[in-house]
């Protein structure tokens, strides 16, 4: 009996500890760490939402905007949920292993009330022994510190969503909606802003940094929908990516290091992410292929050249180099795509049906 009584207080011990650990991964750590917890309850919720869906037999874009809205906010309830249920269960674990507490299942469900009371801090159960004593007061600081954490973790998560939408609204007035690259240069044609176009490239390079930090380190963000069904970050990244490697590439205009400046911060986030996600690889760069038609470009060329944009003369070696540069970007755009579920534009790199990427759930070391 002692024996069981050591092996369950042991057992509960370190239930907990993983489930510390996984709370400071997610919440305190300030950097790119994947807690296996968290995606188990992120992925349970994403399977039910798309339940659902199969369940009501709708599966148009409104539809699914309207249901994976939900995802994010019930993701975030779940994981916080689950971190405080097993501590709960832990702690009460370790009261019932105590030689004070009968192994029984009474003991076992005054164990839970004992560790109830104390991780909330009610005090309407009061524990009889010493070790009871210390237990409980571990039960409340660590109760107390769960409790501290959450309160500093959903200001700093919904910081991180209100500066990335704030960008991509700017984006939609600069560009329409749904926005795409030809869109964002032929708009700013149009304005007299084509000089100005390193405010945009300067503000988006910021822009990426912020996204490539906070969407690793709270990967929920990039679960979170914007407020508008038309507007995405996925969506948002691609079009800014494009119009920048457009005006590098097919526009007759000095060089601008901030567009470059730009991509390579755009490559670089989602380098970061789809890493983070465990989304593959890309080829080696021989066997590279973007999915966007030389057609699209063609028409995009078209249109900004009817505008008077000025262009380069040779079209085909634009091409070439706008192929090159896409494809630094539009593999990781066309896995993050379809995965968070963003609308498209006729630029866009993935399909309504394309298949859907789960983030591992095992191979969490890898990055």
């Amino acid at each position: 009996m002692t024996l069981l009584r050591i092996l369950v207080f042991l057992a509960a011990v370190t239930a907990v500890a993983a489930v510390m650990a996984s709370v400071l991964r997610t919440v305190v750590l300030p950097r790119a760490v994947p807690a296996r917890l968290a995606r188990l309850v992120f992925l349970t919720v994403r399977t039910v939402l798309r339940l659902r869906l199969r369940v009501t037999g709708r599966s148009d874009y409104r539809t699914r905007d309207r249901v994976f809205a939900l995802q994010a906010p019930l993701g975030l309830f779940g994981q916080l949920l689950a971190w405080a249920l097993l501590i709960w269960v832990g702690f009460a674990l370790m009261f019932w292993a105590l030689p004070s507490s009968p192994l029984t299942g009474a003991g076992l469900i005054r164990s839970l009330e004992l560790s109830g009371s104390s991780m909330l801090t009610l005090g309407f159960d009061r524990p009889a022994t010493f070790g009871r004593h210390l237990l409980a007061f571990a039960d409340a600081g660590v109760g107390l510190t769960l409790l501290a954490l959450v309160i500093t973790y959903l200001p700093s998560l919904y910081g991180g969503f209100a500066r990335r939408e704030a960008q991509i609204t700017k984006l939609v007035v600069r560009a329409g909606a749904p926005p795409s690259g030809p869109s964002l240069l032929a708009r700013s044609w149009q304005l007299g802003r084509f000089e100005r176009l390193e405010e945009v490239w300067d503000a988006w390079e910021d822009w990426f940094i912020d996204v490539g930090e906070s969407h690793t380190t709270f990967p929920q963000l990039g679960f979170f929908r914007s407020p508008h069904p038309e507007n995405h970050w996925v969506l948002a990244a691609e079009a800014v990516l494009d119009g920048s490697a457009l005006l590098m590439t097919a526009c007759d205009v000095p060089r601008q290091s901030r567009a470059e400046l730009c991509l390579d911060a755009g490559v670089n986030a989602l380098e970061a992410i789809a890493d983070f996600l465990g989304i593959p690889h890309q080829p080696p760069e021989d066997e590279r292929e973007i999915v966007l038609s030389e057609e699209s470009f063609i028409r995009a060329w078209d249109e900004l050249e009817q505008l008077e944009v000025p262009m380069v003369t040779d079209r085909h070696a634009a091409w070439e180099a706008f192929s090159r540069l896409r494809a630094r970007y539009e593999p990781r755009i066309a896995v993050l795509g379809p995965m968070t579920d963003a609308p498209r534009s006729d630029w866009s790199s993935w399909s309504d049906d394309a298949p859907r990427h789960s983030p591992p759930l095992l191979r969490l070391g890898q990055r």
